[in-house]
């Protein structure tokens, strides 16, 4: 296709319409309503150059019959829709999958969530989401890969791989969408759409390396955040998408607003009118209005006006044309659209035993006495209003699944147990009217009356040898629009396991949400906490795998647990601080007073500053336990001095398993940097390895280490960063979790001073 002979042949309507992604709104599937007519007329216009898939195969057929036959040009649509983690076979939540610390794993994930949404029509799905977040408030961080920058660079590289291949010509890909550039992880008190005011140092060191490895990795289109960036909404912010996207980074695919962003430029107070919004979103470089049409409405006036030249206009729907070449529209227009191939890769056994696979890989044990793994003898009382909760088992952003396709918790424990006591016990929450808002995609909350609910469940408790509560948010508790400003357990859920507590009976409990949740008091009283996030739709398999020993746990946290909510938000790569994080108050001795190193002596601490506990998380980053039982050796570097930015050191350690059975351990590596040109976080992890080991095997792990690895970002502008290697002393940690590390300093020299 030469792509310039056809833009020589189109007029500046028809090129604005390949900018135009309009909603299908209200328009009948079937084709037969005006709504419906007015939409395919459009199409032959040449005024809507894709639209959301979702919509039966046939009828999104012949929209593209109409496109390709009848449109001035027979310019094809492409559709698109939100995968977030898979697509009607239901993986793990995002920041679920993070918890695996598996590359592989996930962009198999993703690889097989392209198959199925591509045979449903979808050509660019709107996924993958690499906001870094570290606000458990925030309920969107259910769709991130959580608080860490590393961690969500790995994540991106797996998704785009997963779902573009190396050919996206091919009918069974898609192309990829990063999303949402940037800092919108960061939102003020979680406050979904609040503004976050991000400085370019942390811009660059920790919320743009996971859009940066994904632009690496071919990404084929990134969405722009809704929210305001230190004043200028990102919707607008030229130096974020043209000067550092498109000239420092280089990427040349699609930027897209998010859903209406581009209209609500006139909400955010930075433009007067639909107009004025058009141009300031068109100048800072988004090329497709994705649902507000403020394009369509207004690019022509702004070009015969001189504020926006045509040739900017060719640029923008050039870069459509050719992101349509690239999936072979024009060789194959209805590739995905066939509804024989659509349900003979959908749900597929194969599909299923990787959810289940997924799952299982993404559940962390937080805390285990002992009660885990449980004898299949032993009876069973299976309790929680997420115990036989179908509707939730698939999570937020499941957008085409049913859920009639999910295994319930009950179901997978009455495959291993055969006869298991069940009651409800609690409701998710008791207020009717939350209980509407959560409700608001599918019934996954229901009220009954709680004293009942408490007495069923405490008769059933008494009976068994030991109870397996299900407890935790709804599947809409996070998700878009869904701030908590409390972390504990909705509802009447914690009277319930106050009941359950005071039988006696050892207390498994199986916590299920898309945040970190504050459970300090859970882990005063369970024997057992197992986190299983929203497991997709072999949850309730997965988790029976894990809770009787057929599958081992794995995981570990991708985002840390606050002790308490007002803790938020809090990450392990904090920097240090002036004085000590849980003191206030102190008195500072005189010049006499000071150590070896000429330092002042801090003698006196007169006000405690956390009178409600420690400032530390519950469970730190990285932390996951395990049925195997880790021994880390001491940490060995190969050298104690290197010089020059080319040098290489080798941190290496010997794991063991001391356990009964085999497992996999996930060993982090990690850096610190005490003195810098900047304050710089005490740790940051720069690496991890999965391993492994069958009981008494012992195996080292090597970590290969170059300046590459100690330099950071020094940006005092968002569009000039200056990556810099400072030579000094570091400190290279390895461990089991950002708080259980041995340690080893090594001096760097560098001859540029």
């Amino acid at each position: 296709m030469d792509i310039d002979d056809l833009l020589g042949r189109m007029s500046l309507a028809e090129k604005i319409g390949q900018l135009n992604h309009p909603n299908i709104g209200g328009a009948d599937t079937t084709g037969a309503g005006p709504a419906s007519a007015h939409l395919e007329a459009r199409i032959r216009a040449g005024e809507i150059g894709s639209l959301a898939a979702g919509a039966p195969l046939p009828w999104l057929a012949e929209l593209q019959r109409i496109a390709v036959a009848q449109s001035p040009h027979g310019i094809p649509l492409f559709f698109t829709l939100d995968v977030i983690h898979g697509h009607r076979t239901i993986f793990p939540l995002p920041l679920a999958l993070a918890c695996a610390f598996d590359a592989d794993l996930v962009a198999r994930t993703a690889r097989a969530a392209a198959v199925e949404g591509a045979a449903s029509g979808i050509m660019l799905a709107w996924a993958p989401m690499l906001d870094v977040s570290r606000d458990a408030r925030w309920g969107r961080c259910a769709e991130s890969p959580g608080e860490d920058p590393y961690v969500g660079a790995v994540f991106a590289r797996a998704m785009v791989d997963g779902y573009q291949q190396d050919d996206l010509t091919r009918a069974d890909t898609m192309m990829a969408c990063a999303k949402h550039f940037a800092g919108y992880g960061f939102a003020e008190a979680g406050r979904d759409y609040n503004m976050a005011d991000i400085s370019p140092y942390r811009m660059h060191n920790v919320v743009l390396p996971p859009f940066k490895a994904a632009v690496d990795a071919g990404v084929g289109a990134v969405m722009v955040g809704f929210h305001n960036l230190a004043g200028i909404p990102c919707t607008a912010h030229r130096e974020l998408l043209h000067d550092l996207l498109r000239e420092r980074w280089g990427f040349d695919g699609l930027i897209v607003s998010d859903y209406t962003a581009i209209m609500e430029l006139v909400h955010h107070g930075v433009a007067a009118d639909e107009k004025e919004a058009a141009w300031l979103a068109f100048h800072a470089g988004v090329d497709i209005d994705l649902v507000g049409e403020c394009y369509r409405r207004h690019l022509p006036a702004l070009v015969a006006e001189g504020r926006i030249a045509e040739r900017d206009i060719d640029a923008a729907c050039r870069r459509v044309l050719r992101a349509k070449e690239k999936l072979g529209l024009f060789d194959n227009p209805y590739r995905g659209l066939d509804e024989e191939k659509r349900a003979a890769v959908t749900l597929t056994p194969a599909a299923r035993a990787l959810a289940r696979e997924a799952a299982a890989k993404s559940c962390v044990l937080l805390k285990n006495d002992g009660a885990l793994p449980l004898a299949r003898d032993r009876r069973i009382a299976l309790i929680g209003p997420l115990a036989d909760s179908r509707a939730n088992m698939q999570g937020t952003w499941a957008v085409a699944a049913k859920p009639e396709d999910s295994v319930t918790i009950l179901e997978g424990f009455r495959a291993v147990f055969g006869t298991v006591l069940y009651a409800k016990g609690a409701n998710i929450v008791d207020d009717p009217n939350i209980a509407a808002r959560l409700n608001l995609f599918g019934e996954t909350v229901t009220i009954d009356p709680p004293d009942t609910l408490l007495e069923e469940a405490t008769t059933q408790a008494r009976k068994a040898d030991v109870i397996v509560a299900c407890i935790g948010e709804a599947r809409e508790h996070t998700g878009e629009s869904a701030t908590r400003s409390t972390l504990e357990l909705p509802g009447s859920q914690r009277r319930l396991l106050e009941a359950l507590v005071a039988t006696g009976k050892p207390l498994v409990l199986v916590t299920m949400s898309g945040r970190p949740l504050a459970l300090s008091w859970e882990d005063r009283h369970a024997n057992a906490i197992l986190h299983a996030w929203f497991g997709g739709s072999e949850t309730g398999n997965a988790i029976a795998d894990l809770l009787v020993g057929a599958a081992n746990p794995s995981a570990k946290l991708a985002m840390s647990y606050p002790r308490d909510s007002g803790q938020c938000p809090m990450t392990y790569a904090e920097p240090p601080t002036g004085r000590p994080g849980d003191r206030i108050g102190l008195d500072v001795g005189g010049d006499s007073e000071r150590d070896a190193q000429g330092r002042p002596v801090f003698r006196k601490f007169t006000t405690a500053c956390r009178l409600e506990g420690p400032a530390t998380p519950l469970y730190p980053f990285g932390h996951g336990l395990s049925y195997s039982a880790f021994a880390y050796g001491d940490v060995a570097l190969d050298r104690s001095e290197l010089d020059g930015e080319d040098a290489v050191l080798t941190a290496s350690v010997t794991v063991r398993n001391d356990g009964a059975v085999a497992g996999e351990e996930i060993v982090q590596l990690y850096i610190g940097d005490p003195v810098a040109s900047r304050s710089r976080p005490v740790r940051e992890l720069k690496g991890f390895q999965k391993i492994a080991l069958a009981p008494g095997e012992s195996r080292q792990v090597s970590f290969r280490i170059t300046a590459e690895d100690l330099r950071y970002c020094r940006a005092d502008r968002l569009a000039a960063p200056e990556y810099v290697f400072e030579p000094g002393e570091f400190v290279i940690g390895i461990g089991g979790s950002s708080e259980n590390l041995g340690t080893k300093r090594v001096v760097w020299r560098c001859d540029k001073r």
